[in-house]
């Protein structure tokens, strides 16, 4: 079973507007709903399929198809999007019916509106919070990463969610068993995913998306900590470096804006990846570091 994890902006926007459609069965996302609602209602009604297809039972997997790296952008996504959904893939995801009948003459031009559409709701209901969210989420893999290598990827299944299981060579949702075959197995955390798990089948990958680490306090707020109470308690380097990773920065980046040098940066994240509170990754020749849930958690003083 090869496992890997990504982050997905696409699946994030697609899933909230789950959340979206109807709000009064996710009371702890109730903050955020209040929050976004305008914005949404704002964009006006919806003119392609995109809510048709969001909120079916099953979404069609064309639609949120499975990025094969950690972390990609939306707009990657949305440009990628397309050219996997070919006409065949569209037409097993959907029954013959006449609300459905643009996408299935002329998938490639439907599909563009809906990317289009994509893109805007991602604009309102996701980008203005999509650093703390990311936080969260990318926290997450680290965490899961860090238990498969203590106790492999079975474990790991075993651990995500009561209704996820692994089964000699299956993964089992829900008591359905799902043969992994040749693909791989992608964990996809995610805000909007609770209290449930969602399957993801595809001829390539398949994904699991399931409740990140944390998420439940994603939308708490609460006054920073008075005074240098973080300062005391991290040095004042840290906790500045913890305050400026609200949203994703690089070492060169933090250095410049904190005024100390790039291997004091280095040193200071060292310190506060070790105590889980940021997370870094590689994006071609730059590290880049995010606080994570608990980091924001702390920074924000919701830590008691």
């Amino acid at each position: 079973m090869a496992l890997r994890f990504t982050v997905s902006p696409l699946w994030e926007t697609i899933a909230a507007l789950r959340v979206l459609a109807d709000p009064g069965c996710y009371p702890v996302h109730q903050r955020w709903i209040a929050e976004v609602e305008p914005g949404l209602a704002g964009l006006g009604p919806d003119p392609t399929l995109l809510t048709a297809l969001a909120t079916r039972p099953v979404i069609p997997e064309f639609l949120i198809p499975t990025p094969g790296v950690r972390t990609i952008g939306i707009e990657d996504e949305l440009t990628w999007l397309p050219k996997v959904a070919d006409p065949a893939r569209v037409a097993a995801a959907l029954p013959d019916h006449p609300r459905f009948r643009a996408l299935l003459e002329d998938p490639q031009a439907a599909l563009t509106t809906i990317c289009e559409r994509i893109g805007r709701v991602h604009e309102v209901v996701i980008a203005p919070v999509w650093p703390r969210l990311e936080g969260v989420l990318q926290g997450d893999v680290e965490r899961r990463g860090r238990r498969v290598v203590e106790a492999g990827g079975q474990a790991v299944l075993a651990e995500l969610h009561p209704d996820v299981g692994y089964d000699d060579g299956h993964v089992v949702v829900r008591r359905a068993p799902t043969a992994i075959g040749d693909r791989d197995l992608v964990l996809v955390p995610s805000a909007f995913t609770w209290p449930g798990v969602y399957l993801r089948d595809s001829p390539v990958r398949l994904a699991l998306c399931y409740p990140a680490h944390g998420f439940g306090s994603l939308w708490e707020r609460s006054a920073p900590p008075a005074g240098n109470a973080l300062a005391r308690l991290l040095g004042a380097t840290r906790a500045r470096l913890l305050h400026e990773l609200e949203r994703p920065s690089t070492v060169t980046e933090l250095a410049g804006r904190l005024g100390v040098t790039v291997g004091a940066v280095s040193q200071h994240l060292g310190v506060l990846r070790a105590a889980g509170l940021v997370v870094s990754r590689r994006e071609g020749r730059e590290v880049v570091s995010l606080r994570t849930g608990l980091g924001q958690a702390l920074a924000q003083g919701e830590v008691r």
